[in-house]
């Protein structure tokens, strides 16, 4: 399945769908080039009847991001989940309730713009 571009709207719905990731886990965070990051998480798709299901998130034209490395991922609080963020020239992706102020959080993400693929859970 190839990468759904997100928007305002289609981001509200996922984020619904997903609780925002609240308990999740971050499985990886991939740098595919110099400017394109893709983060994996597995979480539970209220959809689908609560089955836990893996996201990657696609963040492109990334100007700004503070990661961790993968032995440190599973030790991230998850609790909070997520918050991701979409406008017409930016985009961000954040650990935790950073609503305006992602550049705070933990680990995060900021670019031009982001897209979504849904996978199999991996356990």
């Amino acid at each position: 399945m190839p990468v759904k571009p997100l928007n305002a709207q289609a981001l509200t719905s996922l984020l619904a769908r997903l609780d925002n990731a609240k308990h999740g886990e971050i499985r990886s965070i991939t740098p595919l080039s110099p400017t394109s990051i893709e983060i994996r998480f597995s979480v539970q798709d209220i959809a689908r009847g609560y089955d836990w299901i893996d996201i990657a998130f696609r963040v492109e034209g990334v100007s700004d991001a503070k990661l961790a490395s993968d032995n440190v991922l599973k030790s991230l609080d998850m609790s909070e989940g997520i918050t991701v963020e979409v406008s017409a020239n930016t985009c961000a992706l954040a650990i935790g309730r950073y609503s305006g102020r992602v550049n705070e959080a933990p680990l995060y993400i900021i670019g031009a713009s982001m897209g979504y693929e849904e996978l199999p859970f991996s356990a």
